[in-house]
């Protein structure tokens, strides 16, 4: 039987998507594109415009209509065929967006919407034309804060205002009114993101498009009623025609950020309640940009603490990349979207409000993170496993097991070019660009050989050259290689939404090669993991070109030191099982060790190191015990002692074990066990290549 997913979660929520309308050279959008509206239309009953509702295509500033005080909303050719699309073929419109920093233009800023931008450097310009379209205004052309509010008011009510008297009222039934007005990175009194809207309105700008446009909706939805066959006076009837109006973000689960938007929501001042307080506000948009490898959890429970402040709570941009790049990349995708919508369907059948869950996209040929695949459908419409995971929710079958994918430990040289000269795939060595950018193979600068890989296309300092490193989940490597920029310096860190901090930073000469040598301990807590080389800048806006070649990635081996959330011990034993518990009691280094409590001898403890198999490795490992002896083997369907140890009883005593683990192995454990049934510490495991 055919799985249709906006029947699978009528029950529970709108299924939406992210799509946008065929124009010029842009032939892979959805609308325009029989097949992918028929897609679209077979499985989603909401769908939000990607960009085509945005101010940038709508802002009327040029028109003959407009003065200095007002701006009307002149809606583009592209947005109304979508508006009349949904409407005839009975598809819910999330609006998207009437407030927002970016995709504005700059002229609703700037008196008589006359810009004058900051210039560039004229050296840059010559090597970057790119940077003249990302110029910032001069706040010498800055308008004042009451023309801005009346520009802004202008616009909210002219747009609410169309949509009334075109019949799309019954339509859409939800508007982002302002969008990613929080950035912490700007360091802002109140976290408000320094856009143009804060500095020339302040931090009060959200409230106004809350209530410019609440006022907005509860006028026109009276003054249109009739034309909807509903009467004016009956309040029920009306909010048919009375969209919802929400605050959409992205990184909105995470801690600091959460915090910002709730207090920007509760915020009283300037002679105004708060947006929360006055009831300007239905709902809270949560983009949903992830990795497979966030916390589902961490992103549920926000949901759940925005929802306990408004009336109901939307899940606006969802797209999860694939981190991985192996033969497993969809199927790890796949469970965290299951987790996910297993915690929407707990968390709504919990109590909470969540009534909209909208893909950022149909296919993965036309998403914003293309080359990420982090959608439902490929290309050619066919489902991909993150389908049948959003299924198996509601159907509760099985995603299956991942592949058996042997892991390779070997050492990793990049030349970035075959024997022949001919510049290597990159997708096949795991090479992608993280964010808005390129990277390529170029013969235009190299160290040794012919080439080098380069990203001279970037417009972040985040953005950057990214290496899947997933082989190594767990384990200690050495990264060397020579690298090149304009920058102050190279910096290498985790490719994650949010960087943890950097694990080198690399000083150069500008402009020369620098050699870099730097050692990492993988985190296991990830299914893999890339690292990326991004660039520290010496002046703002400026993103410098990267070059990097005789990349070499080798391993120094397992260390285990229980600090993680995750690590290499399990329960062994027949019958009598050991607790196993990560103490702070006592430590042969950092702050933790592993307890091993156990009520008889052959209770005892194993330590994973598959990823070995077919590698003679030395083993050392930490361990204090008020036992007489220490036994260290390798577990097995016939266990084998490797040697034993005479305790330093109460105190650290060190063991060492070689060992050959044969390559027919499926898994590969050493085992720890005293001549008694005393408690065992056990710290600073490692295992090294031999």
């Amino acid at each position: 039987m055919a799985k249709i997913l906006k029947e699978l979660y009528k029950d529970l929520f709108k299924i939406g998507v992210a799509c946008e309308k065929i124009n010029g050279n842009f032939t892979n959008h959805e609308i325009g594109n029989p097949a992918k509206e028929a897609l679209m239309l077979k499985h989603f009953n909401s769908m939000t415009f990607a960009n085509e509702l945005k101010p940038a295509y709508n802002m009327g500033f040029s028109s003959p209509d407009a003065t200095e005080e007002y701006v009307p909303f002149e809606i583009n050719d592209r947005a109304h065929h979508m508006l009349d699309f949904a409407k005839e073929n009975g598809m819910s419109v999330r609006g998207h967006v009437m407030v927002w920093h970016s995709q504005c233009p700059n002229e609703v800023f700037c008196k008589q919407y006359k810009p004058v931008t900051i210039p560039t450097d004229p050296e840059l310009l010559k090597e970057r034309p790119m940077l003249k379209y990302f110029e910032k205004l001069d706040p010498v052309c800055f308008t004042d804060r009451e023309t801005l509010l009346k520009r802004m008011q202008s616009y909210i009510y002219s747009l609410l205002e169309y949509m009334y008297a075109n019949g799309f009222a019954r339509t859409i039934y939800a508007w982002d009114v302002v969008n990613e007005a929080i950035e912490l990175n700007d360091e802002t009194e109140t976290g408000l993101r320094n856009s143009y809207w804060y500095r020339i309105i302040g931090d009060d700008f959200i409230y106004f498009a809350f209530r410019y446009a609440y006022d907005a909706r509860e006028e026109l939805c009276v003054k249109y009623a009739a034309e909807y066959g509903i009467d004016p006076s009956d309040i029920e009837a009306l909010k048919a025609i009375r969209p919802a109006f929400f605050y959409n973000d992205y990184n909105e689960w995470q801690k600091e950020k959460k915090a910002a938007i709730i207090a920007a929501l509760k915020r009283e001042g300037h002679g105004h309640g708060s947006i929360i307080g006055e009831g300007l506000i239905d709902g809270i948009g949560m983009q949903g940009h992830l990795s497979d490898n966030n916390d589902a959890d961490e992103y549920i429970e926000a949901l759940k603490e925005y929802a306990s402040l408004v009336s109901e709570v939307h899940v606006t941009e969802l797209d999860v990349k694939c981190t991985c790049t192996n033969a497993n990349a969809e199927y790890y995708q796949a469970v965290f979207y299951q987790k996910l919508f297993k915690g929407f369907k707990e968390a709504k059948e919990a109590g909470v409000n969540l009534t909209s869950v909208t893909l950022w996209g149909l296919t993965d040929d036309n998403s914003w993170i293309r080359g990420a695949n982090p959608l439902l459908f490929r290309k050619d419409l066919s489902e991909k496993k993150s389908f049948d995971a959003l299924a198996s929710v509601i159907t509760g079958e099985s995603l299956g097991e991942p592949l058996d994918i042997k892991v390779d430990l070997s050492d990793r040289d990049y030349m970035f070019e075959n024997k022949d000269g001919s510049p290597v795939d990159l997708e096949s060595i795991g090479v992608k660009y993280r964010g808005f950018g390129e990277v390529e193979v170029s013969g235009e600068v190299y160290k040794t050989g012919h080439l080098s890989l380069a990203a001279t296309k970037r417009f972040s300092d985040w953005g950057g050259i990214c290496f899947d490193i997933s082989d190594f989940i767990g384990q200690t490597i050495k990264i060397s290689g020579v690298a090149k920029t304009t920058a102050l310096a190279i910096k290498i860190n985790e490719a994650l939404d949010e960087p943890n901090g950097d694990i080198a930073v690399i000083d150069v000469k500008p402009d020369e090669w620098t050699d870099f040598e730097t050692t990492y301990k993988v985190t296991r807590k990830y299914m893999s993991l890339s690292l990326c080389f991004s660039t520290k800048e010496a002046k703002e806006g400026v993103q410098s070109p990267i070059f990097i070649d005789n990349l070499h990635i080798s391993l120094i081996g397992l260390e285990e030191g229980f600090e993680e959330e995750t690590n290499i011990a399990s329960v062994r034993g027949m019958g009598h099982l050991p607790m196993l518990t990560v103490t702070d009691a006592h430590s042969h280094s950092g702050k933790k060790s592993l307890l091993v409590t156990r009520a008889e001898k052959d209770a005892t403890v194993k330590f994973d190191i598959t990823p070995y198999i077919g590698m003679k490795v030395l083993f050392t490992a930490f361990v204090r015990t008020a036992d007489p002896e220490i036994c260290i083997g390798l577990d097995g369907k016939t266990p084998r002692v490797l040697c034993t140890e005479k305790s330093l009883q109460n105190d650290w005593t060190e063991v060492r074990a070689e060992v050959e683990l044969p390559s027919e192995l499926k898994t590969a454990n050493i085992y720890l066990e005293t001549d008694s049934k005393g408690d065992i510490y056990v710290d600073d495991i490692f295992v090294k290549p031999l």
